[in-house]
C-alpha cells in the first residue's frame, strides 16, 4: 500500500526540470550515456526508437538551435552533452557543439530507424567507431537508462527503479490524493513552487523572443487594439498581461510551448517526464492562486494535487501515447488545483475533472511540434471551463459518452480506448510523417 512518503518521493522523482522537449532530451541523453566508452572518433551513430517516439522527435527543435529532428538532438547530445544531469543533459552544450553536430548530421553520420517491435519511451543509441560499438537503451521512462553494453559485452544494467516507482503508482487514488493533500506539510514541496517560478521565467521567454509558434505573442498582442501596442511589449510581456486569468494563463501557457517547442534555453518543470504537461498542470494553478490571493500553502497544496491527479490519469494511460496527454492528464490536474483554490469539495472535484477530460479525451498526440502551443491553450481554457461549470453544479455523467459515474470509471473508459487503439493510430501517424519526409525527397528532386 502506497504511503505518504511514497506520494512525496514520487512527487518528487517525477517533477524534475527538464531542458528542452523530453523527447530530443531523450534521445540526447541516450546518445551522450554511450560517450564516455569511446575510444575513437565517430563512424556512425544509429538511432532506434519506437513508433511512438518517432513522432515525438520530427517537428521540435533542440536546445540551441531552431533545427528540429531526432538526428540533431542524438547528435548534440552525443557531442556535448553531460549524461549525469539527466533530464539537463544539454545543458552544457556549446554552439561549436550545435555547429559539429549539424556536420555530423549533414555527413549522413546519423541514422534513424523505427523500431515497431517497441512501444512507449523507447531509445536504443548505437555508436560505432573503429574500436568499438557502443549501445544505450532508454525504455519506459524519458530518463530510465536501462542498458549499456560495448562490443556486446553490458557494463551497465539498471531496471530495479523503474519497477519501483511503477508498483507504487499502481495505488495511487483520488482518495488517497485527497487525503495526503490534506495532511501533508507543505514544507516538503516547496519545490512545486520553483516549478511554477521555472515555468513563468519559460514563457516570459518565449514572449520576448520569437520561438515556436509565436502564439503567446499572437494572444498577448491580441489584447490591444492594432495602433495602440506598446513600443515595448516584447521587452517587458509580463508588465502587459491582461487582469482577466482566462487570458493570463493562455498567454503564458503558449508562450511557454513556443519556447520549449521552439529551442530555448530555458528549462521547464516537467511532470513524468513531460514538459508540456508539466507547464499545463502548473501554470494555470500557480496563476489562479495569485489571482484568487491565496496563501503561499493553498498555491502548494493545490499544486501538488494538480500534480497527483495528473499522475492518477497518467498512470492508467502509460507514458507515452497515441492520445495528447496534455488534454486528457494535465488537464485533469489544473482542474483539480483550481477548484481546491476556489473551496470546492472532492465531490465536485471529482466532477469537474470529468467535465475537463470527457471532451478532450479524442484529442491524438501526434508528435511534439510547434502546434502542442495550440493544444495546451485549448486544454487550459477546457480546466477553467470545467470548473465553472462545476460550481454550478453541472458534471458529465452515465449518458455522455465517455464520460461515467464516477471519475475512476471515466479514467478506465479512456484508458481502455487509448490503449486498445494506440498501435494502429501511432502506426498510422507514423505513416503520414513518413509520406510527407518521401513527398518533401521527391520534391526536393525535381528542382
Amino acid at each position: 500500500m502506497i504511503t505518504h512518503d511514497d506520494i512525496t518521493k514520487m512527487l518528487e522523482m517525477e517533477m524534475q526540470p527538464a531542458l528542452g522537449c523530453t523527447g530530443p532530451t531523450a534521445y540526447a541523453l541516450a546518445a551522450a550515456r554511450c560517450k564516455p566508452f569511446l575510444t575513437a572518433d565517430v563512424n556512425l551513430m544509429n538511432i532506434y526508437v519506437s513508433p511512438a517516439f518517432l513522432k515525438i522527435g520530427f517537428g521540435v527543435a533542440t536546445p540551441g538551435t531552431t533545427e528540429p529532428g531526432i538526428g540533431i538532438a542524438a547528435a548534440i547530445g552525443l557531442l556535448g552533452g553531460d549524461y549525469t544531469l539527466g533530464m539537463e543533459v544539454l545543458k552544457p552544450c556549446t554552439p561549436q557543439n550545435i555547429q559539429k553536430a549539424q556536420l555530423m548530421v549533414d555527413e549522413g553520420r546519423v541514422q534513424i530507424f523505427s523500431d515497431g517491435e517497441e512501444t512507449g519511451v523507447y531509445v536504443r543509441a548505437e555508436v560505432i567507431t573503429n574500436n568499438e560499438t557502443v549501445i544505450t537503451i532508454l525504455s519506459g521512462k524519458h530518463d530510465g537508462i536501462i542498458s549499456v553494453s560495448v562490443n556486446g559485452q553490458e557494463m551497465f544494467h539498471n531496471e530495479d527503479s523503474l519497477k519501483e516507482i511503477e508498483q507504487d503508482e499502481v495505488f495511487l487514488t483520488p482518495d488517497i490524493i485527497f487525503d495526503y493533500i490534506s495532511h501533508v506539510d507543505t514544507k516538503e514541496l516547496q519545490f512545486l513552487l520553483d516549478g511554477y517560478k521555472m515555468n513563468l521565467a519559460l514563457a516570459e521567454d518565449g514572449l520576448k523572443n520569437e520561438f515556436g509558434l509565436h502564439s503567446g505573442r499572437a494572444y498577448l498582442r491580441s489584447t490591444f487594439q492594432k495602433n495602440k501596442v506598446p513600443a515595448d511589449l516584447f521587452e517587458q510581456p509580463l508588465k502587459y498581461l491582461p487582469v482577466t486569468l482566462d487570458k493570463k494563463v493562455q498567454i503564458l501557457v503558449s508562450a511557454a510551448s513556443d519556447a520549449r517547442m521552439g529551442g530555448s534555453s530555458y528549462p521547464a518543470m516537467a511532470a513524468m517526464g513531460d514538459g508540456n504537461q508539466g507547464i499545463t498542470a502548473i501554470l494555470p494553478v500557480g496563476l489562479a492562486a495569485e489571482s484568487y490571493n491565496s496563501s503561499k500553502e493553498e498555491m502548494i497544496r493545490a499544486l501538488a494535487l494538480s500534480c497527483l491527479m495528473l499522475f492518477f490519469v497518467k498512470i492508467h494511460i502509460g507514458r507515452s501515447a497515441a492520445f495528447c496527454m496534455c488534454a486528457i492528464a494535465a488537464s485533469a490536474g489544473a482542474t483539480a488545483g483550481i477548484c481546491y483554490l476556489k473551496g470546492l469539495d472532492e465531490k465536485a472535484i471529482r466532477g469537474a475533472v470529468k467535465n475537463s477530460i470527457s471532451p478532450l479525451a479524442g484529442m491524438l498526440c501526434d508528435g511534439a511540434k510547434n502546434g502542442c502551443a495550440l493544444k495546451m491553450s485549448i486544454a487550459s481554457m477546457t480546466a477553467l471551463n470545467a470548473v465553472e461549470l462545476a460550481e454550478s453544479g453541472i458534471e458529465v455523467g452515465y449518458f455522455d459518452g465517455v464520460a461515467d459515474n464516477t471519475l475512476e470509471e471515466t479514467v478506465n473508459c479512456i484508458t481502455d480506448i487509448a490503449n486498445k487503439s494506440m498501435d494502429l493510430l501511432d502506426e498510422l501517424m507514423v505513416n503520414s510523417i513518413l509520406l510527407k519526409e518521401e513527398r518533401k525527397r521527391k520534391k526536393c528532386k525535381t528542382i
